[in-house]
C-alpha cells in the first residue's frame, strides 16, 4: 500500500520521516558493503533484483487512495544480502517509484516504515529463529524462510498498515475491510510464490550469491 499524503496529517508524516532517516542510516552505515563488493555474482544479482523490483512495484491495483498493492520482496531481498543493503536497495526502488510517480517525496518515511523496515526486520528476526530453532536443510531454509516468512511479513505489513488508517486516516473500519483487506489474502499468497520461487532458484543454482545461506551449514552432510 503507498500511503498518499492527503491520508495523514503533515505532522505525523515528517515524525515517520525522521524515524525512518534514522533506520536508513544505520542501515548503510552498517551494511557489509565489502562482502558484497568483493562477490561479482552477489552484485549482479542485487542488480537485477533491483531492477526487476521497480518493475514489480509499477504494477499496482487499487480503487482508493492508499487501497493499492503490489509485492514487497522485503523477504527476498534480506535473504539474498541481509537487512542493512535490502534496506538501502529497497528505498532506491521506492524513491524511483515515487519520482516516476510524482508522488509526495513527503511520505517516503510513513511508506518506507511500512514496506520496508517492519517487513525486513521481521524478515531477519524470523531467519535467525529458524538459525537457532529449526534444523538446518535446504528444504526448510527455502520453505521456511521463502515461502512462509514472506507471507507473515505481508501479514505484519496489512495489520500494521490497517491500524495506521483507524488511527489517523478519514477510512472507517468498513471501508478498509471493503476496499483493502479483502485482497490482502492474494497479495500474501502471490509475495509468497514469488519469493519462494525466487530464493529456491538461486540457492539451487547461484548459492554464492545468497548471503544469508551457505552451502556447508545447509547442505554438507545431509
Amino acid at each position: 500500500m503507498n500511503l498518499p499524503a492527503q491520508l495523514l496529517a503533515g505532522d505525523w508524516l515528517w515524525v515517520a520521516n525522521a524515524i525512518f532517516a534514522l533506520f536508513l542510516y544505520r542501515a548503510v552505515r552498517y551494511a557489509p558493503w565489502r562482502i558484497l563488493l568483493d562477490n561479482a555474482v552477489m552484485v549482479n544479482a542485487l542488480v537485477g533484483l533491483v531492477f526487476g523490483a521497480f518493475i514489480f512495484w509499477q504494477f499496482n491495483a487499487g480503487i482508493r487512495p492508499g487501497f493499492n498493492f503490489h509485492i514487497l520482496g522485503s523477504t527476498l531481498f534480506m535473504l539474498m544480502f541481509g537487512w542493512q543493503i535490502a534496506t538501502v536497495s529497497i528505498t532506491l526502488v521506492m524513491l524511483a517509484t515515487w519520482l516516476r510517480a510524482d508522488m509526495g517525496v513527503v511520505t517516503l518515511g510513513i511508506n518506507g516504515l511500512l514496506m520496508i523496515a517492519l517487513p525486513v526486520l521481521f524478515s531477519d528476526w524470523l531467519l535467525r529463529f529458524s538459525k537457532h530453532h529449526l534444523p538446518k536443510n535446504l528444504f526448510l531454509f527455502v520453505l521456511w524462510n521463502g515461502f512462509f516468512c514472506s507471507m507473515l511479513t505481508i501479514v505484519l505489513n496489512v495489520a500494521a498498515t490497517t491500524l495506521l488508517l483507524l488511527a489517523l486516516s478519514r477510512y472507517t473500519w468498513g471501508e478498509i475491510q471493503h476496499y483493502y483487506l479483502v485482497a490482502s489474502p492474494i497479495l500474501m499468497l502471490t509475495e509468497g510464490f514469488v519469493t519462494g520461487m525466487m530464493i529456491t532458484a538461486f540457492t539451487v543454482f547461484q548459492p554464492q550469491a545468497v548471503m544469508n545461506f551457505s552451502d556447508e551449514e545447509y547442505l554438507a552432510g545431509k
